[in-house]
């Protein structure tokens, strides 16, 4: 008979990713970054504020940074497996990077805030998939194709106004919490020809869910929310270093920078 995990099993594990928020990157060094004269300066900033080792201090290009980000990514999921009691759990975090995976496993996740977290993952992407095929103006069975099960937007919304304007599509959304998303995205799809903001603020409306579990005092739930936070985190750092070596200008690097969990 397997023994029931209760959230207070959690109290340790909890304990130890409180700890680690604490070392999480605020927004503004994000954007100070961006606006760094030069990458060393960048780097500096970055190094400071977070948690990494001096592996971080000696990169001095994208590949060299990549593989950097990678060894964190791993000892991040290694430190997690750890901390998790339930395996499905963590797998469930694991799957959090791959909308496909999510929806495969959104049936099987029995816990509230991952199966939410999952459902909103779902609806953003196929807000992203509708925008996409739409602004390419492929045939709607594009979308049928690719779309996925289990957000709580219906697939049968997004059919029936497959032909509808941008701005009439957003009169659907306007009353909800995608309409200032959609909004953004579609104005700065039509004048830029670029997702950058869509893709920025799908991460905005995810950290804002995930923010929720700062209040919660024991459970899982934390562990999840700060693993998500961390690869963000990661993300973030790989576009603006990665960009300051790339000499791509402060705009170009700000625009693609969501919020932060802290």
């Amino acid at each position: 008979m397997t023994t029931r995990v209760a959230v207070l099993d959690y109290a340790f594990a909890v304990g130890r990713v409180r700890a680690l928020e604490n070392y999480l990157i605020p927004y503004q060094v994000f954007r100070e970054a961006a606006e760094a004269e030069t990458a060393e300066r960048a780097l500096e900033l970055v190094s400071d504020a977070g948690k990494f080792g001096e592996d971080l201090l000696l990169v001095e290009n994208a590949d060299q940074l990549d593989r950097v980000l990678l060894k964190e990514r791993m000892a991040l999921d290694f430190n997690l497996e750890e901390l998790f009691l339930e395996k499905p759990l963590y797998h469930a975090y694991l799957a959090a990077d791959n909308p496909v995976e999510m929806s495969s496993r959104l049936e099987e996740t029995e816990n509230v805030f991952i199966r939410d977290y999952f459902r909103l993952r779902l609806d953003l992407a196929n807000l992203k998939l509708f925008l996409r095929c739409r602004y390419l103006e492929l045939p709607e069975d594009r979308l049928a194709e690719s779309f996925l099960a289990g957000g709580r937007l219906e697939k049968k919304i997004f059919q029936e106004n497959y032909q509808a304007g941008f701005d009439e599509f957003y009169q659907l959304l306007r009353s909800g919490q995608f309409g200032e998303l959609w909004k953004l995205a579609t104005e700065h799809l039509v004048s830029r020809e670029s997702l950058a903001v869509l893709e920025r603020e799908i991460e905005n409306l995810s950290l804002n869910y995930l923010r929720q579990a700062r209040q919660i005092t024991f459970g899982p739930e934390p562990l999840f929310a700060y693993g998500l936070a961390r690869r963000h985190e990661l993300k973030l750092v790989r576009i603006v270093l990665a960009g300051k070596f790339l000499q791509l200008p402060a705009q170009f690097l700000r625009e693609r920078i969501s919020q932060t969990y802290v």
